[in-house]
């Protein structure tokens, strides 16, 4: 496509046009569009938006909480946008997309925009386009960009990694829940929820992340928990008021600001790296590895294949 071309769609999802942020989305997804040329006329005014990662086991109710804080948060004349990655089929690599479903409140209200991405299979079930698009968002003028991640495995990393502030949500007689925070993975949460709090033993659960965090992050701040419930709406507006609060303060947040840097790094890291990969595959060292046939499985270390490889031309 003409870059004249692109630049007409650029504006109009400046200017929040929902079929051209739809439009720049795919473009870069089927890649009709460059994500390096998109990104080099975006980038400067990504940095409004405060990206918020919703992560933590499947089952915690973590689309539903999203569709409560939406109105909420709309109540403050903030505008939100929304990427809700499900998991994708490692075989055909399809996606239910079941969390479009489910976050209904976007519907009718040009200031709240839903996409719903698959993980393709992905490590961590963040696709590498999720930051792209939550870019994208953010030049289109969201302010809130909420990344809701599939909660299997390394998603709560990977969703640390691409935004400004990560939610761990979790919820009482999951099993889980604390096993995934003695792995660490507390580590990486600026906010705690027990979701689904209208359920016996969720005051046990706040307490037992108390506790965890009164021993292991004594030198982190206060780290806020909120209990909520999407039945009952017990403890979403606070939520809500302090993501508020937050986006209003981000500005002035040094964690915030260390965070975007480490960002740019990790970034700027994995264009090179896969760059560098695409470069050296080159059609004669994709053939000798195609010729590795059932002679080499007993004759040949890998270490002699990828020598050979690499000594290539």
């Amino acid at each position: 496509m003409s870059s004249k071309k692109l630049n007409e769609i650029l504006l109009k999802a400046k200017n929040n046009d929902f079929l051209s942020i739809s439009n720049l989305m795919s473009g870069i997804e089927n890649k009709k569009f460059s994500r390096s040329e998109v990104s080099r006329n975006i980038y400067k005014e990504t940095f409004n938006a405060l990206k918020i990662g919703i992560t933590g086991p499947p089952g915690a109710g973590k689309s539903s909480l999203t569709n409560k804080l939406i109105p909420l948060i709309r109540e403050s004349n903030l505008s939100v946008g929304v990427l809700a990655v499900d998991p994708s089929s490692p075989i055909t690599g399809g996606s239910f997309l079941g969390d479009r479903v489910r976050i209904n409140n976007a519907i009718n209200d040009d200031h709240v925009f839903v996409r719903s991405m698959g993980s393709r299979a992905e490590l961590g079930g963040i696709t590498e386009l999720a930051e792209d698009f939550s870019d994208i968002l953010a030049y289109s003028g969201k302010d809130i960009i909420f990344i809701e991640t599939v909660g299997v495995g390394q998603s709560e990393y990977s969703v640390s990694e691409i935004t400004d502030l990560t939610t761990l949500v979790f919820v009482p007689e999951s099993g889980d829940e604390i096993q995934l925070l003695k792995a660490g993975i507390l580590e990486l949460a600026d906010i705690f929820v027990v979701n689904k709090s209208d359920r016996k033993d969720s005051n046990l659960l706040v307490k037992s992340i108390n506790n965890i965090l009164s021993s292991t992050k004594k030198d982190m701040g206060h780290i806020p928990i909120f209990k909520t419930s999407c039945k009952t709406d017990e403890g979403i507006k606070d939520f809500a008021d302090s993501i508020v609060e937050m986006f209003h303060s981000m500005n002035e947040n040094e964690k915030i600001k260390k965070k975007q840097i480490i960002r740019l790094s990790r970034r700027i890291e994995s264009i090179i790296e896969k760059d560098l990969i695409k470069s050296f595959w080159t059609e004669e060292r994709k053939s000798i590895l195609n010729d590795i046939d059932t002679n080499d499985l007993k004759s040949v270390s890998p270490y002699e294949i990828v020598e050979k490889i690499k000594g290539s031309l």
